[in-house]
């Protein structure tokens, strides 16, 4: 039977959500090659993709930013009155939809870390939109134990228990070759976005205390100028270090040249204060890269043995399991071995089956 889904894609160019979308979205396409699929973004991103100029997909342009007030009109206005389920990769939904809804939680920083920059009011709009969901939502799927017991932790019982559905990784990964090192210098590597709950800051002061100690710059890939929530603070305390400190400025994770830094890095250091998944840490295990993690929130119940691990409020201890880790090269093959391990519980294939199922019982409830 012909179906049609249909898709908020407004942040298929993001990084996070955008590369869950980018994963997702074509193996649901193969999956339901009858299906329609709608696609509501910018067209002109969602135009770049070949899987997105198929027979199969119909293209909806919205250029209306996530979180912008006129999104709760224009988004339910542009869904096909044909939709059998529409999704929503985000927490925010369309209020007024009253069509089956199905909506993936990467995440619920805002009910979690209040201290996060942005005010009282987007603690509110947070708190909001999370209770409408559990409320309207006939599907929910979250990105890890964690996140789904957060997510019941703050909103109760609602109308459909939240499914847990990893995020995978593509194959290719594991078979990428090592290029031309994109950085002469041997180098730490942290990936993501230069935000408060990255605890960049503590970082950056972890790594000041080993300048006479290592060789290695530190190499910050990812975003860091028109973030909502930045953090000036990492940026100011990256500057003090000077070039012990390289800021590449933001990567599409499809890029070749991304895949190189993980492959050429010493090790990847995630020192977030809150991490619902932590992607990179996946991308860098299938690299074989050796991965140091915060201990917070879902890394360990995500990563279990395969990484070393630190308290991320302690500056001191996060120093320590760096220096140990870039001493210690039989640590640091272990590391790669038991990474590489890890990485495969995780595939972008098993996620589309876990999740189809999901759209299949919804539609067909």
């Amino acid at each position: 039977m012909k179906r049609t889904l249909t898709v908020d894609a407004r942040m298929l160019k993001a990084a996070g959500i955008g590369t869950y979308l980018r994963s997702l979205l074509p193996r649901l396409m193969q999956k339901a090659p009858e299906w329609r699929f709608v696609l509501i973004g910018r067209r002109e991103e969602m135009e770049s993709f070949s899987w997105a100029r198929s027979p199969q997909a119909t293209l909806i342009h919205s250029s209306r930013p996530i979180y912008a007030p006129g999104e709760q009109w224009e988004i339910p206005n542009k869904i096909p009155a044909e939709t059998d389920l529409y999704w929503q990769p985000h927490y925010n939904i369309p209020l007024f939809y009253r069509g089956k809804l199905l909506v993936t939680v990467h995440d619920l920083l805002y009910l979690d870390a209040p201290g996060i920059p942005g005010g009282f009011h987007k603690r509110l709009y947070a708190r909001l939109f999370f209770s409408a969901l559990r409320r309207k939502a006939d599907g929910i799927l979250c990105v890890s134990g964690y996140t789904k017991e957060r997510l019941l932790f703050h909103t109760g019982k609602g109308k459909a228990e939240p499914t847990v559905v990893y995020n995978g990784i593509d194959e290719s990964w594991f078979h990428t070759e090592k290029g031309e090192r994109p950085y002469a210098k041997p180098y730490l590597l942290y990936v993501g976005s230069v935000k408060p709950h990255k605890n960049l800051v503590r970082l950056i002061t972890a790594f000041k205390s080993l300048l006479e100690k290592i060789p290695h710059d530190l190499m910050i890939v990812g975003k860091k100028e028109g973030l909502i929530t930045g953090d000036n603070r990492a940026l100011k305390a990256a500057e003090d270090l000077g070039d012990r400190v390289r800021f590449t400025g933001d990567f599409d994770h499809d890029d070749p040249r991304f895949r190189q830094y993980y492959l050429h890095a010493e090790a990847l250091i995630l020192p977030s204060l809150y991490e619902p998944f932590g992607l990179p840490a996946l991308e860098a295990m299938a690299c074989g890269c050796p991965v140091i993690l915060s201990q917070a929130e879902a890394l360990p119940e995500v990563y279990g043995n395969a990484a070393e691990y630190f308290d991320p409020l302690s500056t001191e201890d996060m120093a320590e399991k760096i220096y140990k880790v870039l001493m210690d090269p039989e640590l640091r093959k272990d590391l790669s071995r038991r990474g590489l391990g890890q990485a495969r519980l995780y595939n972008w294939d098993k996620s589309a089956d876990e999740t189809f199922a999901v759209i299949q019982r919804i539609i067909g409830s």
